[in-house]
């Protein structure tokens, strides 16, 4: 039987139409249960898959000292994390004995089977964020990067590292204080991370990144994307070697006269840069002094006679003719002043009458009150006004969060209810270092003013800033007072400084000091902020004071100058001289040794050096003598070598490269004391010395073996 095609072909339309719409119902049908049943699966799926911007953190600038050592830098530090589920457990299972093994070798803080059994609790944990290392370096986490297992990357491997920065101070405890610490988090800062943060921190950069499916996260090329910059260097006025000089000599003087806290300062003389400043004060839990409160900028204190000097200023400003050997009445006995009595520590003056010269010799406190009390007594505000003019009622502005506002009272001056802060006695208290409240830093910086002919310097502990090896900012030296007084005055108060360490009351403690010392003793009662001056100290049964010597050195060309300041001390000595002084003393003649040097001394005559001693090439008269006894000495060393100088049998002089073993003594008779103590210390060898000049003798015989921790006296002469 025939089929009509027409009827077929209506047959296979219908079925294609049928077909059509049974697929199109499919469709919209899975469109409704993926709306309805997998809806939120689709949209965790769509957040996983969401863009971040992470930031990309900048690193830290370094603080370096003024001759290039590395005071301060950031360090990486790694915490590595393992995520069991993106290693293959076969793979896992089949490797985890040797990975247990490499591990025991980089951390053996756990054996073999120990890793075996701590990996083993993650993995029966399942656990994506394992924490297996803390606060690992760098070459560390290379190493465990190349490990089995681990060596297969974050997606296969498993490993997850989290980097951190840790800020480092190489030199540790050394000036850590004055170095200081920057919290951004916290928003904590102090010292010199805080005073140049802005520079020091750098520039975060920014960078958009995908959420990827293994819980990564995958960089996306953005033109929103910045680098990080990072942080600029500072570059400081410290001396690494005289900071631990200065370090050193207050630590020696504070636990010698058990005192509470105390601070140095050592700056140059011609810039103001501060070439060392120590702060320490008495952990009473472990008996050892730290760094932890900035006594030189926080402390405002009565200092006490060296507060004298600022009175003869502004006297000597007052009435420029006064002479040092002008007669002043101090009568035999104590003076009154109005309703409080006056007197000295110690009797000098014969039949009561002394020149202006002995009064600051002397320390005397009522020749000083009596010189300030009949010039200014009709007029005291022209005194306080004369201070004010020395800059010493105000922060010197050194940047360094913490610096104490000081307190010297205005005779106008009221408190806050109306009453008058100024008394019939405050005049000659004040002229004494009494009713005033100054700093440290303020101190140093008045007198290294008179150390350089009156031109008062701003303090500064920085030079340069500088990104990479290019210096994006100087900081020049400041003069903040360009004549405190005029020259004739400053030659007077000059010569009474010199007089207090040649006659007056620091003469004992400087007899036979190897360089000139210029200065001024000043010993103030405590004040006590409940007790008052009448405090006692519990155990000691007397009061305690603060002792202060500040001055200068070289006395004929001042190149450094410098402040000890000692709070309670406890010990048997309680005057500055004997507290405050010897500290000077030591900082004086070490840095003479590693810094000044006998080498400007013109009486020196090198053709006299013993022929055996090694002489440092280093300076121009190094050069001059070699050149001059043999051939240019450049044939056969290079500056920073050491060379002999020998005669041969023949009469002939050669200068050879010297032979320094560090296991024996050196010979150093004969040598530049700057050389034969740069020599010795760097061979890990103490030194001390007495007397000026070369070395004429020294206490362990050149030749000897070695032992650690040795200690050598070397005796100096002129010739």
């Amino acid at each position: 039987m025939k089929t009509d095609p027409k009827t077929d072909m209506l047959w296979k339309t219908y079925l294609v139409y049928i077909l059509t719409l049974v697929v199109g119902i499919a469709i919209i049908g899975k469109i409704v249960v993926a709306q309805t049943k997998d809806g939120k699966d689709i949209l965790a799926m769509a957040e996983k898959r969401e863009y971040r911007v992470r930031t990309l953190e900048a690193s830290r600038g370094n603080i370096f000292s003024s001759d290039g050592q590395l005071m301060a830098t950031s360090i990486p530090l790694y915490d590595v994390f393992f995520d069991y589920k993106s290693v293959d457990s076969i793979f896992l299972l089949n490797n985890i004995d040797s990975l247990c093994q490499q591990m025991a070798g980089l951390f053996p803080k756990r054996n073999a089977a120990q890793w075996k059994a701590f990996f083993g609790e993650g993995i029966a944990k399942k656990n994506r964020h394992y924490k297996i290392a803390l606060n690992i370096t760098q070459p560390e986490l290379r190493q465990m990067q190349n490990f089995v297992i681990f060596n297969r990357g974050v997606y296969k491997g498993g490993i997850i590292t989290e980097k951190k920065i840790r800020r480092e101070h190489p030199y540790k405890d050394l000036a850590s204080l004055m170095l200081g610490m920057a919290n951004e988090q916290k928003g904590y800062y102090f010292g010199l991370e805080g005073a140049y943060n802005d520079y020091l921190k750098g520039q975060n950069g920014h960078q958009l990144v995908r959420h990827i499916h293994n819980g990564g996260w995958m960089p996306v090329d953005s033109e929103e994307d910045t680098e990080a910059r990072n942080g600029d260097d500072v570059v400081t006025t410290f001396d690494i070697k005289l900071q631990d000089i200065v370090e050193t000599a207050l630590n020696n003087t504070l636990t010698t006269n058990k005192a509470e806290q105390g601070c140095a300062i050592l700056m140059d003389v011609e810039t103001g840069y501060v070439k060392a400043l120590a702060n320490l004060s008495l952990n009473h839990e472990t008996g050892k002094y730290e760094e932890s409160y900035n006594v030189a900028l926080a402390e405002r204190y009565e200092p006490g006679s060296v507060f004298k000097i600022a009175s003869m200023v502004v006297l000597l400003n007052h009435n420029e003719n006064m002479k040092l050997n002008d007669l002043v009445n101090i009568g035999s006995g104590p003076i009154k002043f109005s309703n409080r009595t006056m007197k000295d520590d110690h009797s000098f003056a014969k039949g009561g009458i002394c020149t202006v010269q002995e009064v600051i010799e002397q320390s005397s406190n009522k020749g000083t009150a009596v010189l300030i009390t009949k010039a200014f007594a009709a007029h005291p505000e022209k005194y306080v006004d004369g201070l004010y003019a020395l800059g010493l009622n105000k922060k010197i502005g050194t940047g360094i969060t913490g610096e104490a506002q000081p307190v010297i009272k205005h005779p106008t001056d009221k408190t806050k209810d109306g009453r008058k802060l100024w008394s019939n006695v405050s005049l000659p208290w004040m002229s004494i270092g009494y009713e005033v409240n100054v700093t440290p830093m303020q101190l140093i910086t008045l007198y290294n003013a008179i150390a350089n002919g009156g031109r008062m310097m701003k303090p500064q502990f920085v030079t340069e800033i500088r990104r990479g090896n290019q210096t994006i900012q100087k900081f020049e030296p400041i003069t903040l007072n360009e004549h405190i007084t005029s020259p004739e005055s400053i030659e007077k108060i000059q010569t009474m400084l010199e007089g207090v360490v040649i006659r007056g009351t620091a003469k004992r403690q400087f007899q036979n000091c190897v360089v000139s010392v210029a200065g001024k003793t000043g010993t103030a009662q405590y004040y006590d902020k409940v007790q008052g001056y009448s405090y006692h100290e519990p155990g000691i049964g007397r009061k305690l004071y603060n002792t202060t010597f500040v001055g200068y050195f070289p006395t004929d060309k001042p190149r450094y100058s410098c402040i000890i300041m000692v709070s309670r001390a406890r010990g048997a000595k309680w005057a500055a001289g004997g507290v405050s002084a010897p500290g000077f003393r030591e900082i004086a003649e070490k840095v003479y040794a590693t810094r000044i040097g006998i080498h400007e001394d013109d009486t020196l005559n090198m053709d006299r050096r013993a022929a055996t001693s090694p002489i440092l090439v280093h300076h121009d008269k190094e050069t001059q003598y070699l050149n001059g006894i043999a051939k240019p000495y450049n044939d056969f060393a290079i500056n920073g070598e050491w060379v002999t100088v020998e005669s041969t049998e023949t009469g002939e002089t050669h200068i050879r490269k010297a032979s320094l073993s560090d296991r024996t003594v050196p010979n150093v008779v004969g040598m530049d004391i700057t050389d034969a103590v740069y020599l010795l210390e760097n061979m890990g060898i103490r030194t001390n010395f007495s007397g000026q000049g070369t070395v004429k003798e020294q206490s362990l015989p050149a030749g000897d073996t070695l032992k650690p921790n040795s200690t050598i006296h070397l005796t100096l002469a002129k010739k």
